[in-house]
């Protein structure tokens, strides 16, 4: 009776669990990714070895024509992301599936992050995602001088979120005071691994 019991209340908190599960961003791999071929784009993610090491990863969007962007650029050293070679993301969508309005935040990284603050004459970063507003579809724009945005994100379409992150970086140059260096950071964002991301051939 007692194990009866137990197994009764295992089950009564798996079907809890599932309830209150947060949407996460899909992982793409390269051997393991549900092909929607109803879908303009696959996100794959690139891993590279050396010596059985892993020292690079990199995730791209092909398109059906086999067209391919190339989204992040991971290197590691011993296991560890090398930031001051890599250009990334993390990015995720949480709430409660019952919820119609979850919680979104990316913080993005690139090789410019190791500049000193007193270099940067000014930054901009412009993040754009489809967003459902009464019976039509629009788009939304958040801008912020900072490398993390938090915004909420009205749930529709099956939890799919869709949208790019722009990160503009003016640098002053020591030769002169009256020219600027522009570095650009673009990345795509998705949930899904297969995608019909609008923004994907702004970016190509």
């Amino acid at each position: 009776m007692n194990n009866l019991r137990t197994i009764y209340l295992l089950f009564l908190c798996i079907i809890s669990c599932k309830q209150s599960t947060d949407l996460k961003t899909e992982k793409a791999t390269l051997n393991k990714t549900e092909i929607d071929t109803s879908k303009r784009y696959q996100r794959i993610n690139i891993p590279y070895y050396e010596n059985g090491e892993l020292i690079g990863e990199n995730e791209a969007y092909v398109s059906k024509k086999k067209d391919t962007f190339w989204n992040t650029w991971l290197f590691y050293k011993k296991g560890v992301i090398d930031s001051s070679k890599s250009k990334f993301f993390d990015f995720s969508i949480t709430g409660n599936k019952k919820d119609s309005i979850l919680k979104g935040k990316i913080t993005i990284y690139s090789p410019a992050d190791s500049i000193p603050k007193s270099k940067i004459s000014s930054r901009e970063i412009t993040l754009v995602y489809l967003q459902k507003e009464n019976d039509s579809i629009i788009t939304k724009e958040i801008k912020s001088e900072k490398s993390t945005i938090e915004f909420d994100y009205k749930n529709f379409e099956n939890y799919g979120f869709e949208g790019f992150v722009m990160d503009l970086r003016f640098f002053k140059l020591d030769s002169t005071s009256e020219k600027l260096l522009l570095n650009r950071n673009y990345f795509a964002l998705d949930t899904k691994l297969s995608t019909n991301n609008v923004f994907v051939e702004l970016l190509e």
